[in-house]
């Protein structure tokens, strides 16, 4: 029996355990083969393979994709146990050796100006320049359901229902202001009364408006004529500097992009809102990296001496 084993583990193919699972965990050998990047009849042969290194069936193909038969879900079981243990390897070996290293997502609503965020980011590679930074941005119901569901450990973005689950600390304050552009009518008239703009071709967001803005949009019902949609707000500013239509910006972002002089606020600041942004993470987070990254950002806030 010894010698099966070891002949057994010296003729397998890890490899082919890798593209088992990633099928296995599909339902499907295309959406499997589309998983791992590979072509369908790549992933067909290696499965083809497997069961004649392991001497058993795997799958039964059925018209929804594959099923995995009573050999293959005990596969998978055995599988999914060694992938968690080799995935906690990194991690325990940080542990011993008192390192960090690894990867922390960080997700955030475009263009955010904050010196203290600045700040922490380059002091946490300083220290930890082990560890990737990944930094995706994204409309913000997407980050708090991602940071609550625990798909990505640190956000940066508003919450102006202010969510118990989640930790919340201020890094900025932007006060927003509705913007021409060089070549619209309106460049360089100061408009006493915001609803005065209600007939004005307006730039929108296309998902992820704060509630803030559209609460003050609808008062003085701006933009009920859409000329232009923008996914961020870097697209907004570029179709605003265009002539599309006026639109709303923080207006630190206004500022500091390359045609932000060129831009016109239209309306006195004393009557524009004002958007929070914080950083966020959950109180359950686990990850060291992550943990640091957000004592550093807090260290520059002042909240952490």
């Amino acid at each position: 029996m010894t010698a099966k084993l070891d002949r057994f583990t010296r003729i397998l193919d890890w490899n082919l355990l890798k593209y088992f699972i990633q099928i296995a965990r599909s339902g499907g050998i295309g959406a499997g083969a589309s998983a791992l990047h590979i072509s369908q009849p790549s992933a067909s042969a290696a499965l083809r393979k497997l069961e004649e290194q392991l001497g058993t069936r795997l799958f039964v193909r059925t018209r929804k994709g594959v099923e995995l038969t009573a050999a293959g879900a005990f596969l998978k079981a055995e599988c999914e146990a060694l992938v968690g243990s080799i995935e906690s390897v990194p991690q325990s070996l940080r542990a011993i050796t008192g390192s960090v290293a690894g990867t922390v997502l960080v997700k955030s609503i475009s263009h955010v100006f904050s010196p203290a965020l600045d700040a922490g980011i380059i002091a946490f590679k300083n220290r930890y320049p082990e560890v990737e930074l990944i930094l995706e941005t994204a409309p913000w119901e997407d980050i708090l359901t991602s940071l609550i569901s625990g798909d990505s450990a640190v956000a940066i973005g508003f919450d102006e229902v202010n969510r118990t689950e989640l930790r919340h600390a201020l890094l900025t304050r932007e006060k927003m202001q509705i913007y021409c552009g060089p070549s619209h009518h309106l460049h360089g008239k100061r408009i006493g009364d915001p609803a005065e703009l209600a007939d004005e071709p307006f730039i929108a967001f296309s998902d992820g408006e704060p509630p803030a803005w559209r609460s003050f949009r609808e008062r003085h019902q701006i933009g009920r004529k859409i000329s232009g949609n923008a996914d961020n707000v870097y697209e907004a500013w570029w179709l605003i500097g265009l002539g599309i239509g006026i639109g709303m910006l923080p207006e630190p972002t206004a500022a500091a992009m390359a045609m932000g002089q060129r831009l016109f606020a239209l309306l006195p600041e004393r009557d524009m809102p004002e958007l929070d942004i914080y950083l966020m993470w959950r109180p359950d987070l686990q990850d060291r990296a992550a943990q640091l990254l957000i004592e550093i950002i807090l260290e520059q806030i002042g909240l952490v001496e």
